[in-house]
């Protein structure tokens, strides 16, 4: 059993005593060590339990790292794809339950949002509870519920990065660089993904919120801010990656594989990614671009509807790059105005000071 194993989410510091033991892994197994129990003698049922896209996973470390030549047939973009669906759905259940009330938990989340990109990465920094996320349409937004959706998608976001081996190889600065660059794209189009699932009237954002598509019910949202700042992403969102996702049928299969694409792709906002690993991205986008349009192609012969599929997904594309965009645009006004709600190292770092 190994340390690597457990991950502490509130930064390493749970106090471990007997009638709390059980609340963290990771700093337990700490203890036992600093106790100085013997590895072998600490009990085996605490190890991490493999999940479908752990299992599976191999198989995506075992595919070529820089492989824009090759040609895959639909039986590997299918096998890619299915990797990619697994992570998804890891990602997505990886949620713990928790007694914490939830005053306990924003101020969790205020703390990771305190930390920085880096602290996040190398998971020192307390991180916000992974609570499980709803994608139902119970509550408009606010600023609250709004402030904690984007922290869990945070989270979610980091737990779906740092499960790329080819991000892994990257150096320090390229992480911190590729992360706080992919962030908002990869949120953006999970949100419209599960909008689209639900078939929902309105861009839900994971904790049960939802910003209202009809224009005549953006007076619901109490916060002019979040008016401002949501009804033209939304309406945005819809036009041009929800409805372009139903009209392309996009599956599970399919929108795995597209936010892969989306995670390597090198966005329109400049970053200080080193040529190499700026070259080792470009590559794996090429890869996973060619699955994607492969799976979206299988059994159409007519050229034109070839066309309108490559059309329709590079437009979805550029679509959350400049709504991504536009979000930093926002926040980035939210700090001038003196918003509390942004004045936190973590947002300053993602959304206002990108490429320092």
């Amino acid at each position: 059993m190994s340390e690597k194993k457990f991950e502490c989410y509130r930064g390493n510091m749970c106090v471990i005593e007997k009638g709390t033991r059980n609340i963290c892994r990771a700093c337990r197994y700490k203890k036992c060590l600093q106790v100085g129990m013997n590895v072998k003698d600490i009990r085996g049922k605490y190890n991490s339990t493999s999940t479908d896209y752990e299992r599976s996973s191999s198989s995506a470390e075992s595919t070529p790292k820089s492989s824009k030549d090759i040609e895959l047939g639909v039986s590997e973009a299918m096998e890619m794809a299915q990797v990619y669906m697994n992570l998804e759905k890891y990602c997505e259940n990886n949620y713990c339950e928790s007694n914490m009330c939830r005053d306990e938990e924003n101020q969790l989340i205020d703390r990771m949002l305190n930390s920085n990109v880096l602290e996040l990465i190398q998971k020192t920094s307390p991180q916000c509870p992974r609570f499980k996320r709803d994608w139902k349409p119970l509550e408009i937004l606010n600023l609250e519920n709004f402030c904690r959706s984007w922290s869990r998608s945070i989270v979610h976001f980091l737990d779906f990065a740092t499960r790329f081996p080819v991000f892994n190889q990257l150096s320090t600065s390229d992480k911190r660089a590729w992360f706080i660059s992919r962030l908002a794209p990869c949120s953006f189009l999970t949100m419209a993904y599960q909008t689209r699932v639900e078939m929902c009237e309105g861009l839900l954002f994971g904790c049960s919120n939802v910003y209202p598509l009809k224009s005549d019910r953006w007076n619901s949202v109490e916060n002019e801010h979040l008016r401002g700042l949501f009804s033209s992403i939304t309406e945005t969102m819809f036009s041009f990656v929800v409805y372009p996702m139903m009209n392309l049928k996009i599956t599970d299969l399919h929108y795995s594989l597209l936010k892969a694409c989306v995670f390597f792709s090198a966005g329109i906002v400049v970053t200080s990614v080193s040529d190499k690993g700026m070259e080792l991205m470009r590559n794996e986008y090429a890869k996973h671009k060619n699955a994607l349009l492969k799976l979206l192609m299988n059994g159409v012969e007519n050229f034109s509807e070839q066309t309108d599929i490559l059309f329709q997904i590079q437009d979805v594309q550029n679509t959350l790059e400049r709504i991504s965009a536009h979000f930093d645009q926002e926040i980035q006004y939210f700090h001038f105005l003196g918003l509390p709600i942004v004045k936190k190292n973590l947002l300053v770092e993602c959304h206002i000071n990108k490429v320092s």
